[in-house]
């Protein structure tokens, strides 16, 4: 009697697996895995959107040149913001560090005074200059999001 409930609800497990979509499975799939098995997102993830680094360049030519110079090369007072020193310094960390690195010492005369949207934004703009590829969403500037997201200089 034992038996015949096993083969049962194997029977059940089985057909409702024949059944579910493609998707259903690979989502119980990738929950049965856990969280420890799921990719990290990188910024080569196409996490900005073309438009929001359009914005970016706009920005960053308003607020960021006078210092970091409009091809991002950096001057005496100021860091390059592209090459391999650059991409080198941040790979590793999130785009949380980055955005909270902008927000709270830049500029270097009033730190503090650019808005969060505007700051992802520039991001954007360094991420497109840097060579990361753009995707169909803007980057957000909620700190959990941008916390989740890392900085890595070579494609994972």
């Amino acid at each position: 009697m034992r038996s015949r409930r096993v083969n049962a609800v194997l029977v059940l497990v089985v057909v409702t697996l024949l059944t579910a979509s493609a998707a259903s499975v690979d989502a119980m799939m990738s929950w049965s895995r856990g969280p420890q098995h799921q990719r990290e997102r990188t910024i080569w993830d196409s996490v900005y959107s073309a438009e929001q680094a359009e914005r970016g360049d706009s920005a960053y030519k308003q607020l960021c040149a006078r210092c970091h110079m409009e091809n991002l090369a950096g001057s005496d007072e100021a860091v390059e913001l592209t090459g391999s020193a650059f991409v080198g310094s941040w790979s590793g960390q999130s785009l949380a560090d980055l955005h909270d690195r902008i927000r709270t010492s830049m500029p270097t005369d009033t730190p503090g005074v650019y808005g969060r949207q505007q700051i992802v934004d520039v991001m954007a703009y360094m991420l497109r200059y840097n060579g990361f590829p753009a995707g169909a969403a803007p980057l957000t500037h909620e700190s959990d999001v941008l916390r989740e997201i890392r900085f890595l200089a070579r494609r994972p």
